[in-house]
């Protein structure tokens, strides 16, 4: 009864196909998700060149000399759109600011901190002449929502190139309690709403409002602009493109500068989480597709790699053993040669269902070099036939590599054969498995331990 050293320990090889072929797999998930990414950029590149030249056109509108800025082209433009944020980072002064709407908040936070100082002067409506030429009446209102003190201030503009009527002395106390009913109106819908307006945007009466955290200092909602200056805790961007996620929506913003002016805009890509389920499910099918195609065939490809076989001169210097088989030759003739075929089946079986191996061809059982006189036609033939023989005599098919070596002058035809990944691999219905030097049928214990092995 032929049994296997205990010494030797066999590679847990179906395991080890399993991961490589994960890992393969996941790879596979990975590079097609990032060119899924790349080809949903290309898509959206024309609306980050359509930005750029916004802002660049926004910033040549504008003419500032010292602190004032004329702005009375860009009010006036209505063949592009404008950037979300124009400010002068000198002054700090905002010369433009966002249009939200509830799909796209477009609140970019580092940009989202206003001067509360300023506010708090116009407790009181008071008239305001602006860095940019324009003439506001102002009114700002102190109120608490729960715990948070809010600042809620609206304006109309008394003198503005984007408002062909200016508004007369004698209306200005109008102007005034129609201020004071708006802030007091904002105040009350917040209130009831019991909720912050990020995003959203109500529609006074009024020709600009906004309403920010006493606090933070941070916006709670851009209404249509108004004077106002960046807070100290703002942070102006650099410019280029930078990735940014505000209320669940990806952007791309993108910043533009000429002299102390930057202008930034915001180009959505889409819901984070829609772009996270559309990835995460091109990724998880890539990987799964990949790995199904590879289990079905790549198993052998993969069985193959990591193999260390032996090179011929440690083969040699080894002579036959758990590992090393010698064969003097295989028969021309299929019917002359049969049992020296069969005797090859064996040996590759053998290690299949044992551990790695190499068969040499052209050596004889005490290790003497012989050699094979083969040319390349010959070669190829012979390659043929022992993967032929494989393919056709051994189930499942192992996995196993040919090729062609000389030592010393001679030709040595080189096998090696992976330790499968299958449970078990049969000649004619029969299990082979290396002990020692020798490739003899296996034994119940044997095949036991195949098949927990397999199952491990």
């Amino acid at each position: 009864m032929a049994t296997i050293d205990p010494e030797i320990k066999t590679l847990d090889k179906h395991a080890l196909v399993r991961r490589k072929i994960h890992g393969f797999s996941v790879m596979i998930g990975l590079l097609g998700t990032v060119l899924l990414g790349l080809l949903y950029l290309a898509a959206v590149f024309p609306s980050l060149g359509q930005w750029k030249e916004a802002n660049e056109r926004a910033l040549s509108l504008i003419e500032c000399s010292g602190s004032a800025c004329d702005t009375s082209k860009f009010t006036t433009d209505l063949e592009s759109s404008s950037p979300d944020y124009v400010v002068d980072s000198k002054t700090r002064y905002l010369l433009n600011t966002p249009a939200p709407t509830k799909e796209y908040p477009a609140h970019f936070s580092p940009l989202d901190y206003i001067d509360i100082e300023f506010i708090a002067k116009f407790r009181r409506p008071a008239s305001y002449n602006t860095l940019d030429g324009e003439v506001w009446r102002l009114y700002s209102l102190p109120v608490k929502l729960g715990g948070t003190a809010l600042e809620i201030i609206v304006g109309d503009a008394e003198t503005a190139p984007s408002n062909p009527l200016d508004i007369p002395p004698s209306l200005i106390g109008t102007v005034d309690e129609k201020l004071r009913d708006e802030a007091n109106k904002i105040a009350e819908s917040l209130r009831n709403k019991r909720v912050r307006v990020f995003g959203g945007r109500s529609s006074p009466s009024v020709d600009g409002f906004l309403i920010v955290n006493a606090e933070t200092h941070q916006v709670i909602n851009w209404g249509p602009w108004l004077p106002a200056f960046l807070g100290k805790e703002a942070h102006f961007p650099t410019p280029g493109f930078l990735p940014y996620v505000s209320e669940g929506q990806l952007y791309i913003v993108r910043t533009d500068a000429r002299g102390p002016l930057l202008a930034t805009s915001l180009v959505p890509l889409g819901s984070l989480w829609w772009l996270t389920g559309t990835f995460g499910f091109a990724f998880l099918s890539l990987s799964l597709v990949t790995e199904a195609l590879s289990m079905r065939f790549l198993r052998g490809y993969f069985a193959m790699t990591g193999v260390k076989a032996l090179s011929l001169g440690e083969a040699l210097q080894a002579g036959e053993g758990q590992s090393v088989e010698f064969k003097r030759g295989l028969s021309e003739d299929d019917a002359k040669g049969s049992n020296v075929d069969e005797e090859l089946l064996k040996s590759i079986a053998a290690f299949a269902n044992t551990n790695d191996g190499v068969i040499l061809i052209g050596i004889d059982d005490q290790g003497h070099v012989k050699g094979l006189r083969l040319d390349s036609t010959q070669r190829d033939r012979l390659e043929r036939k022992i993967r032929q023989l494989a393919r056709s005599r051994i189930k499942p098919i192992p996995a196993l590599q040919v090729a062609f070596e000389e030592l010393r002058g001679l030709l040595i035809a080189k096998i090696v054969v992976a330790r499968g990944e299958a449970p078990v691999y049969m000649i004619g219905g029969v299990v082979y498995v290396r002990d020692g030097s020798s490739d003899v049928q296996a034994q119940p214990e044997d095949l036991m331990r195949l098949i927990t092995e397999y199952a491990h």
